[in-house]
């Protein structure tokens, strides 16, 4: 179904508020109306409106009277035609040409009599259907009203609430940190494309490749050499023989797939304009609040994860006598971490913080091999004890850790894209080699949800160990690069100061986004002489953040204020004062710039003058709003620093020096 409509449609909505009550009526009403609905992505629109209310562009009280009213309207309609037609109605056009779906709805009513006129009023696929069927059953028009209204009242902020929640938390995400929410959304995309590309491609493949693999195996069985070469593995008596042919045609795939991306990283331009565009991409979306999580998911491309790992279900299959399995999961592991030492010391040392320039040979990633090998020839074993319709999952559980770890180290700056790519292939050739000798000897079943249990459970127990030991030293090394460059002193307070970056991040929606001040003073000394003016020093905040957010009644010593990123990194300097009696405060907040005075070295500092006032989102959770001050508010924080050397230079820019 095509929803590009409705995209330009919540556009339109944010753009003309007015017509809010008006539109979310007419989408509740044809939503609800009998078979309509199917057509109509009712929920989407609401959900949009939703995200428009949390953003405070509409209200929500206008808002869910309009989608109850409609609602209501819409059922009514269809409890009408049901109750005029009778069984009829399943002769006419075009209920009739969903007789299936007509019939889901009768049997639901059936089994649930009224209580299926609340159920139905929020399973998306019964909506249209159940009140025109309670019509064509006969229920009583009294007895509809009376349960139809209770669920139509409830059903429409249900559906608004999600929306506005995303709403509300996206004004939060973009006023501390765009990046984290250009990334969140960006990873979520990521992850369900290769979800739905899986489950989307394995059924059709499993289905139709089964008949092409049999063509292939009677061709390749009658040609005069390739039969010769091939007879003792394609032979038809076996039972495996169809996921043998599969692993063997993946492994002529990735073979050849390597073999361009080898020969071709040194020479072709192609790869090395992709990787550095990844390269800077990352480097883009680097913020303080993620770092963290990525560094975390990092861990689990370390060896004694996989290795460990590995060794626990090797026990395990030994101790329940599957020998034959144990031997081939242990020549997987064993020759995956043989790639996993070749190639960390032969062919290229990882690109750590970014410090990836000169490097002409992009080789394959030692950490992917080997997390591939462990994680897809545990799927394929896996896969081989489980019944078909359930053999997607395993390979669906391997592809999302898989993509998760990739986007972390291309995120921290520890691979380029074609060495991880290449580590990918020459992990999933090499199960490919072993995972057909393991099919074709593979007689005896074990319980896959033993071995799942076992493999996964002892997998994260390490992973969670390494992150223990790790993490923090890894995100201090992996902390995002400042790019420096020189500028003279007396040319920066004469006019370099114009070329300084003017903005902290591009989002329109960040009232304050724009730099105020350049100061190449010391955040010591800064704070010291405003101390000395009743300023404060603010905290650092960490996840209770999240709980003190939900304050029914917070105020300025129980919500502390968040820090914010600028280039992936938080403030040098961040003080607060209260300057009104309502609460609001001054704030200043000073950020590394990456330039450097000469002589001397100095940093110069970018800062951000604003008020900031407390708002609070439905009586649910609360944060602080900044808005940008002009010239006019500057006063409280040029006074204490009169010691200083000051210039206004525009409207709205401070420079201080010393």
């Amino acid at each position: 179904m095509d929803t590009g409509w409705t995209q330009e449609l919540l556009n339109w909505l944010n753009a003309h508020p007015g017509w809010g009550f008006s539109i979310v009526f007419l989408v509740a009403f044809f939503e609800s109306l009998v078979l309509i609905g199917i057509l109509l992505p009712g929920i989407v629109i609401l959900f949009g409106v939703g995200t428009l209310i949390g953003l405070g562009m509409l209200d929500m009280i206008p808002i869910w009277i309009a989608a109850s009213a409609g609602a209501f309207l819409g059922d009514s309609l269809s409890y009408a035609l049901g109750r005029r037609f009778r069984s009829h109605l399943l002769d006419i056009w075009p209920f009739s040409r969903y007789p299936t779906l007509m019939e889901r709805g009768t049997r639901f009513f059936h089994a649930h009599g009224a209580k299926s006129i609340v159920a139905g009023r929020f399973i998306g696929p019964l909506r249209p259907i159940i009140p025109s069927v309670a019509g064509m059953m006969g229920m009583a028009p009294s007895r509809f009203l009376a349960v139809d209204i209770p669920a139509c009242v409830s059903w429409a902020p249900s559906f608004l609430l999600p929306g506005m929640l995303f709403g509300a938390s996206l004004e939060v995400a973009s006023e501390y940190t765009g990046r984290l929410t250009v990334m969140l959304v960006m990873l979520v995309v990521i992850l369900w494309i290769t979800w739905w590309g899986i489950r989307a491609v394995y059924e059709p493949l499993a289905t139709r490749s089964a008949r092409w693999m049999r063509h292939a195996i009677r061709w390749s069985r009658r040609h005069p050499v390739i039969g010769r070469m091939t007879g003792s593995v394609l032979d038809p008596s076996r039972g495996e023989v169809l996921s043998v042919t599969m692993l063997g045609v993946l492994l002529v795939v990735l073979f050849w797939g390597l073999i361009m991306l080898l020969f071709m990283s040194p020479f072709a331009e192609q790869p090395k304009m992709l990787d550095q565009a990844v390269q800077d991409l990352a480097l883009s979306l680097r913020n303080h609040l993620a770092d963290p999580v990525m560094v975390a998911i990092s861990q689990l491309s370390r060896w004694p994860v996989s290795v460990f790992s590995a060794l626990a279900l090797l026990l395990w299959l030994l101790g329940a006598g599957r020998k034959n399995a144990a031997l081939h999961w242990l020549i997987a592991i064993g020759g995956g971490s043989l790639l996993h030492l070749l190639l960390s010391w032969s062919l290229r040392a990882t690109p750590q913080v970014i410090e990836m320039a000169g490097q002409d040979l992009r080789g394959p990633s030692a950490a992917m091999s080997l997390s591939t090998v462990v994680l897809t020839f545990f799927a394929v074993m896996e896969a081989g004890e489980l019944l078909r319709k359930h053999r997607q999952w395993p390979y669906l559980a391997a592809a999302l850790i898989l993509i998760l770890l990739t986007l972390s180290r291309l995120y921290l700056g520890m691979e380029w894209l074609s060495g991880a790519l290449m580590g990918i292939a020459i992990g999933l050739a090499w199960t490919a080699v072993v995972g057909i000798a393991y099919r074709q000897r593979a007689f005896r079943r074990f319980s896959g949800v033993a071995a799942s249990f076992i493999f996964y459970g002892s997998f994260f127990a390490l992973f969670a160990w390494q992150v223990h030991e790790h993490n923090s030293e890894d995100l201090e090394t992996l902390t995002a690069p400042t790019q420096l460059r020189e500028v003279s002193r007396e040319a920066w307070w004469e006019s370099e100061w114009q070329n300084m970056p003017m903005e902290r991040t591009r989002l329109a929606s960040v009232a304050s986004r724009s730099f105020n001040a350049q100061i190449s003073v010391g955040p010591e000394q800064i704070a010291s002489l405003l101390e000395q003016d009743g300023w404060e020093t603010v905290p650092e905040t960490d996840w209770r953040w999240i709980i003190q957010a939900l304050n029914p009644e917070p105020d300025q010593a129980s919500l502390p204020l968040l820090g914010r990123a600028y280039q992936g990194r938080s403030e040098e300097l961040l003080m607060r004062k209260n300057i009104r009696p309502d609460g609001r405060l001054l704030t200043i907040r000073l950020w590394d710039s990456g330039v450097r005075l000469v002589p001397g070295q100095q940093i110069l500092y970018l800062g951000q003058l604003s008020e900031e006032k407390l708002v609070q989102r439905f009586k649910l959770f609360s944060y602080w709003r900044s808005t940008a001050v002009d010239r006019r508010h500057f006063r409280p924080i040029r006074a204490p620093l009169n010691s200083l050397d000051q210039k206004l230079v525009s409207e709205n820019l401070l420079l201080i020096r010393q």
